[in-house]
């Protein structure tokens, strides 16, 4: 069985494992899906042992995106942008570090007929 989770402080008010066990069941995955709320010093110790537990892998929340981004490797996207908000654990490497929050919010805009080449956008928020 595969298990994956959240990461952040706090999380118990997720909605992400009821959502993520309900698209495994739906799938017919032997897959899981828990929280994980380890203090902000412990950060790299969270995500070193969930890759020692065989976790597959992590969404990453705040207050650790930015914490993340210096643990595990980060793709390119995830470097410029500075935050990582998924962490894949299957690689035979140091895990591997994402952020899809900027492709996800493109792709919104783009699905609502919203253009983004050359547009000036402000973007309000409390971190990466």
């Amino acid at each position: 069985m595969d298990v994956y989770g959240l990461l952040g402080n706090p999380v118990g008010h997720s909605l992400s494992p009821p959502m993520h066990e309900a698209a495994y069941d739906e799938l017919g995955l032997e897959a899981r899906y828990v929280t994980f709320e380890p203090d902000e010093d412990d950060i790299d110790d969270a995500i070193r042992g969930a890759d020692a537990l065989g976790i597959a892998g992590l969404n990453v929340t705040i207050p650790f995106k930015r914490d993340a981004l210096e643990i595990v490797a980060p793709e390119d996207l995830a470097t410029r942008i500075g935050a990582v908000n998924t962490i894949d654990f299957s690689g035979s490497g140091p895990p591997t570090g994402y952020n899809t929050d900027a492709v996800g919010a493109l792709r919104a805009l783009r699905d609502h007929d919203v253009q983004v080449e050359d547009a000036r956008a402000v973007v309000v928020g409390a971190g990466g």
